[in-house]
């Protein structure tokens, strides 16, 4: 039986403080291919981005890093990222990036999966005393997709989620084991107690590849979404949007927006 990880991370953006979006979203890899091919191929990127330092791989990729190198208004403080990431003060290294995370979709078979909440309709839809949270309304969507990825591939999985603080990471055990418990609207619990078998919440300081690939998708996807709801283009100058629309997972049903990436309400 083949082995999954899902690798998580979340994003909230907004426009003027209007139009809220929350997402949670990350890829799903079979364990054998992203021990053999993604994590060769992910550390050669490195290699290619911090080709003077004598152990590129060591460096921890964040986009939000590499946005804020990028965006000029902030070239007086740079002091506030890692020197590492100072070279995407430059257009060619972060249009590099991008570009060979990009093909990383292409060499490995990535899945992409998520979930995002308009806030703002939420609000308008419910009122606030009889509200589930936002992390729960994703992660029943996220993870019941998962179970349904993992059954089609007659596999197990197991889910990373990039630790942020104590009692955040128990929030999510907590939702994570809710639906274990209980299942989904769709899945029963028994379906998920088989196929899902923990979750793990790795620190920003870990070099994981996977969450790090994981870092670059919720927040371009969230700005996918934000376009549709203002009318405008939000997406970021560099960006692998192109290449996460193709790798959704659609259930084997064609139903990208259904299986791979669900907007809510």
């Amino acid at each position: 039986m083949k082995k999954y990880n899902l690798y998580l991370d979340e994003s909230e953006t907004h426009h003027s403080g209007n139009n809220r979006i929350f997402c949670i979203a990350g890829v799903i890899i079979e364990e054998e291919a992203y021990n053999n091919t993604v994590i060769p191929a992910f550390n050669n990127i490195k290699k290619l981005i911090w080709s003077d330092l004598p152990n590129p791989e060591d460096v921890i990729l964040h986009e939000k890093d590499v946005r804020f190198a990028n965006n000029r208004s902030n070239r007086n403080g740079l002091n506030k990222i890692k020197s590492e990431f100072h070279r995407f003060q430059e257009n060619k290294n972060t249009r590099m990036l991008y570009e060979e995370l990009g093909k990383l979709y292409d060499l490995a078979d990535i899945t992409v999966i998520g979930a995002s909440v308009v806030l703002d309709d939420l609000d308008t839809y419910f009122d606030e005393d009889i509200l589930s949270d936002k992390y729960l309304i994703c992660m029943q969507i996220i993870f019941e997709n998962y179970c349904h990825f993992l059954k089609k591939n007659n596999s197990c999985g197991h889910v990373f989620y990039e630790s942020r603080q104590e009692h955040h990471d128990r929030e999510i055990r907590m939702r994570f084991n809710h639906l274990m418990a209980m299942g989904s609207m769709y899945i029963n619990p028994y379906a998920m107690q088989k196929h899902l078998t923990g979750i793990t919440f790795p620190s920003k300081t870990c070099n994981v590849p996977g969450l790090q690939i994981a870092d670059f998708v919720p927040n371009d996807l969230a700005r996918k979404v934000l376009s549709k709801k203002t009318s405008s283009n939000n997406k970021n100058r560099f960006n692998i949007s192109n290449n996460l629309r193709k790798a959704r997972y659609d259930g084997g049903l064609s139903k990208h927006d259904r299986f791979g990436f669900k907007i809510m309400p």
